[in-house]
């Protein structure tokens, strides 16, 4: 098995505890409520990648090198970072994943409407394959909440 991305998603904070096990706080939203347009919206991005059982890719001290871009719904890039980590010594946590990777940026959203975070994973030194992940969030604001109330309140009798 080459290393995989195994879960790609969002919390409203992220940290590390004294053990060494990813501690979320507002795991998973999928919808973020702004006041207004243009707004900036900064959720933790999380990515949990795994390896083989005998850690044949992920080898300590070997470099990950991660590239996050962000898109809206034309596809137009509002985001982009590259960055490296070195793989670092496992905790005995008793939880899945080799590598868990943690960001928080601020993204300016011009307008209500889905949001892709695409992470690009390649690990130095290693002959596994790239790896590529996205997960989505949709960004609104209370016009856009009132439209679609009103869209779907229009049908009903």
């Amino acid at each position: 098995m080459s290393p995989q991305v195994t879960f790609m998603g969002f919390a409203e904070g992220a940290t590390f505890d004294a053990r060494g096990s990813l501690a979320l706080v507002g795991f998973c939203p999928q919808v973020v409520s702004v006041e207004r347009f243009p707004a900036q919206v900064s959720p933790a991005l999380v990515v949990i990648v795994d390896d083989d059982v005998d850690g044949t890719n992920l080898k300590l001290g070997r470099t990950a090198n991660v590239r996050l871009i962000v898109t809206n719904e034309a596809r137009e890039v509002v985001f982009y970072v590259e960055q490296a980590t070195t793989v670092t010594e496992v905790k005995n946590t008793g939880l899945p994943g080799r590598i868990a990777l943690v960001a928080q940026f601020p993204v300016t959203a011009s307008k209500a409407g889905r949001y892709t975070y695409s992470a690009t994973i390649k690990i130095s030194d290693s002959s596994a394959p790239e790896m590529n992940a996205d997960a989505s969030l949709l960004v609104v604001d209370q016009a856009w909440l009132d439209a679609r109330k009103s869209r779907s309140g229009a049908g009903a009798s």
